[in-house]
């Protein structure tokens, strides 16, 4: 069985996609690419209300869970949305309050 496959059964995001894992360079951790699913509205982090994209920040580390004792760590590009009532911001994005850059 994958490591996708698990993350897909075990802890599956609404509006993203698990693409790759990958070890990283001194195999003491597990890269996991994140994307959002095609489709899927970006969501205001200001209002909360559904908004049109802008474009994408910088790739940030979201460290998750670890498994297996090997640390795991999701790799996100965030939305930034052009919101009607609050101008540009990053897309509303859950769990992202313990993250790491």
């Amino acid at each position: 069985m994958e490591l996708l496959t698990i993350l897909n059964h075990c802890h599956r995001h609404r509006g993203f996609v698990y693409e790759h894992a990958r070890f990283g360079a001194d195999k003491t951790r597990i890269d996991v690419d994140v994307r959002p699913r095609q489709g899927s509205a970006a969501v205001c982090s200001g209002c909360h209300q559904p908004a049109p994209g802008y474009d994408h920040l910088p790739e940030r580390a979201f460290e998750f869970i670890p498994l297996w004792g090997v640390l795991v760590f999701l790799q996100y590009r965030m939305r930034r949305v052009a919101c009607r009532q609050c101008g540009v911001w990053s897309r509303r994005c859950r769990g992202a309050m313990g993250s790491t850059s």
